[in-house]
């Protein structure tokens, strides 16, 4: 382990602590929005991996986000369990999903497995839309638990931060592992990784159920967050937003979901505070960021000598 890596470690835990602590210091409304920019950074970093290192374009990632929001609702207001079991059958009811779409997906490649990923997308809101029975279809499940467990804004921001900084820590050391090379091998050359013994479809199904784990466990908290859980959570309009803010952060860098996150949340509560037709602002401000930074902000700091690597593996980490 060289001695960057180790700094690099310590670098990002001081500064997750250090943002978890300065959540306790805000007021309430940017309490809130620093905990949707951390719930929705976890979402994009897990879209991000499955892009960038597995070489593989989902269109219906939000499946996962919907899973992990509505198998923590079920549990909590259907099968009346205990909220901290119900937490953790959010992200198990998301990575059951990723296993089962993700089985059927890797059978395909490229635009083929993007549209397969959005059909099941598609049939996962359909579900949740027409089970109204148990899932209150359209109107959702509402009014079962007190947003964010009734916890202050700013603990539950700082408990938000503490949680996606391990997670995405996880992830940085699934990517430097050897797991994360044969990823990367399969995304970038599937028959070469075939060659050397590699079973890129197993590989790729693997990549799959961490991503979509992920997904679940960001569906699950965003679900607390709220108090409630609607099926447009796991709606096309939410894998739309997640590679809207990987591309902007950069897809060949590790924390590309991240910078995307915190642009494209802002620029979506502020803007819309300031023009009624808020959409074509946001439209033409993206458009003018990918035309002008193509690579994404983690390119731009990587050109800037802010950032020693895009995407790490060997001895250059994220």
């Amino acid at each position: 382990m060289s001695f960057e890596h180790v700094q690099s470690r310590w670098l990002f835990a001081a500064v997750s602590l250090g943002l978890a602590v300065a959540m306790l210091m805000l007021g309430p409304g940017i309490a809130l929005l620093a905990t949707e920019v951390a719930i929705m950074a976890l979402f994009a970093s897990s879209l991000g991996f499955l892009i960038n290192y597995g070489g593989m374009v989902s269109f219906g990632h939000a499946a996962y986000f919907g899973l992990g929001a509505y198998g923590f609702a079920l549990a909590a207001a259907k099968l009346g369990l205990p909220l901290w079991l119900a937490v953790v059958l959010g992200p198990l009811t998301a990575a059951l999903g990723a296993v089962l779409f993700g089985a059927l997906c890797v059978r395909l490649t490229h635009i083929y497995f993007a549209m397969l990923t959005l059909a099941c997308s598609e049939i996962v809101f359909t579900v949740l839309f027409q089970a109204y029975d148990y899932t209150g279809g359209d109107n959702g499940l509402t009014n079962f638990m007190a947003p964010r467990f009734g916890l202050s804004p700013q603990i539950y921001a700082a408990l938000t931060v503490a949680i996606v900084a391990l997670c995405i820590a996880f992830l940085a050391r699934i990517v430097r592992s050897p797991l994360g090379l044969a990823i990367q091998a399969v995304g970038e050359e599937p028959h070469r990784a075939a060659a050397l013994g590699f079973s890129p479809r197993l590989v790729q199904l693997v990549a799959c159920v961490i991503a979509g784990t992920l997904a679940g466990i960001a569906g699950t908290m965003y679900s607390v967050f709220q108090g409630n859980a609607f099926p447009d959570y796991a709606g096309v309009g939410i894998t739309i937003d997640a590679l809207v803010m990987v591309v902007i952060g950069g897809v060949k860098g590790f924390y590309g979901g991240v910078f995307g996150a915190i642009i494209y949340v802002l620029l979506k509560t502020f803007v819309s505070r300031a023009f009624t037709h808020w959409e074509l602002v946001i439209g033409l401000i993206l458009i003018a960021v990918v035309l002008i930074f193509p690579t994404g902000i983690a390119g731009l700091l990587q050109k800037l000598g802010l950032s020693r690597t895009a995407r790490p593996s060997g001895e250059q980490h994220p």
